[in-house]
């Protein structure tokens, strides 16, 4: 995979802040390069993902 690229980012303000985003907090979801305005915020999109993703794959009760 090649790195991230800031110019490559869909958003310009980070979905938890509203602050701008910077090129050393960029992830990659659903395809696309994501943004966000440091990375404790990318971190924690990261974690929400995996979440879902785990919940997504468990057998429905």
């Amino acid at each position: 995979m090649h790195a991230l690229d800031i110019t490559d980012c869909i958003n310009e303000t980070c979905p938890w802040s509203g602050d701008p985003v910077q090129a050393d907090s960029l992830t990659a979801y659903d395809g696309q390069v994501v943004g966000f305005c440091n990375p404790g915020c990318r971190d924690k999109f990261e974690r929400a993902v995996r979440h879902f993703e785990e919940a997504k794959s468990r057998p429905v009760r």
